[in-house]
This record gives structure tokens, sequence and C-alpha cells, in this order.
């Protein structure tokens, strides 16, 4: 029995396709259909991982999104199988590898900002750090859609900042001043890297962008919410 690499990613790609959105349970029976009874070490891996939990002896249950079962076999496997996904499960995923960076995150959150309600897709915080995230589930986008949304998203993230008071008060955040960097994150690997220094990235490539952004905040767009903002709204 293959007990390695391969076998773990076989095992993955069934946990993977025996789940969906609305149902992350599925059955040791199944599996073992799918593996050809080549899963048991790669299981209990996966279950010292942290990222299956047994239901009882006959079922078991994924505990983290599904895309981050797409990550553990690979950049490859996510561009393969990211398809699979629902959007809400692309803006789940997108809130899991920021909390795993240490960042506290906010999804879905509406706004009125000058008479215009505002719709955030993911907005992940940690420190005076503020991730506002355009989310883009499509299986396509060219260049030029590319620089619509970068420039819509330009114009949501800076209303946030204009009237951070308002937004503060509304999801109970205690921030001062605040660094506001807008970012897009879209299925696969994007045509544009960056439009108006805003940061386009594909949904692998977010835990990177994450660990060195400190070291690109010098080179991508910034709203500065301070006191002066607070009292807006």
């Amino acid at each position: 029995m293959n007990t390695g690499r391969e076998a773990r990613l076989r095992v993955i790609e069934a946990v993977f396709m025996l789940t969906s959105e609305g149902n992350r349970v599925f059955s040791v029976n199944s599996l073992a259909v799918i593996t050809h009874g080549e899963y048991a070490e790669a299981l209990e891996w996966l279950i010292e991982e942290g990222v299956v939990d047994r239901v009882n002896d006959k079922y078991l249950k994924v505990t983290v999104p599904r895309l981050q079962l797409l990550m553990m076999m690979g950049s490859e496997s996510v561009i393969n199988y990211i398809n699979y996904l629902s959007w809400s499960e692309f803006e789940e995923f997108i809130s899991f590898i920021m909390r795993q960076e240490g960042y506290e995150t906010l999804r879905g959150i509406r706004l009125t900002m000058g008479g215009v309600r505002g719709e955030f897709d993911v907005i992940g915080y940690r420190g005076s750090v503020v991730i506002v995230v355009e989310a883009k589930h499509w299986l396509s986008i060219s260049g030029s859609e590319l620089e619509t949304i970068v420039s819509k998203h330009i114009s949501k993230v800076k209303a946030l900042a204009d009237n951070w008071g308002k937004f503060t008060r509304k999801v109970k955040l205690s921030m001062i001043n605040a660094s506001i960097y807008p970012l897009i994150v879209t299925l696969k690997t994007p045509q544009l890297q960056s439009y108006s220094n805003v940061p386009i990235i594909a949904s692998h490539q977010l835990p990177s962008f994450l660990e060195n952004l400190e070291s690109l905040k010098d080179n991508i767009l910034c709203f500065k919410a301070s006191q002066a903002t607070l009292s807006t709204g």
C-alpha cells in the first residue's frame, strides 16, 4: 500500500469530491471505494492535521474550508478543482487563510456611505492594518474587466475610509487609526497582477501575499483612517 505523498494526495482529492458546501460529512465506505481501500494511514494523517474529524465509526467530517484541502495538494490542484467551489466557499477560504495569519475577519458587511450602499466581501484586520478584499469567483476575467473591478473597489474602500467612524460603530470595532489596503482575489491566476497600485492575486497566492505584506506596503495603495474620520457618519 502506498502510504506516502501520492496516497495522501489521492485521499485529499477523494474527500474533496465526496463533500460539498452544504455537506462536509462523508462515509468511510465511500472513501474506501474511491481510493480502492488505500486510505487508512493517509486519513489518520488528515485527522492529526485537524482537517478531518470523526463523527462516528462510519462517518467523518471536514473541519476546514474545502479550498484548504486543495491547498494541501498544491497550487496546481487548486487550479484544477477550484471550479467546484461556490462563491461563498471562496470567501470562506479567504477568511480562513487570513485568520491563519492572525487577522480577525468580517464577511458580507453592508454599509451606506454618502447615500450609496456598498457591500464588502471580506475584511481582515490585525493591529492597525485593514485589508478589504473584493473576491471574484469568476472562471475567467479579462484585463479590462479587472481594471473596472479595481476602479470600483478603490471607490468603495475610499468611501469606507471616509466613513470609518460609521463602520467601526456598526461592527463594534475599536480602532482609532487604520491603514486600509484594497485587494482583489480571483479564482485563478489573473491577467493583471496590479492596477492603480492595487494588488490582484489568485486564491493560491493569498498566504504568500499576507506573509510578505510588510515588504509590499510602500508599493501598494493605502487609505488612512484616523481620529479625524471617526466622527464621520
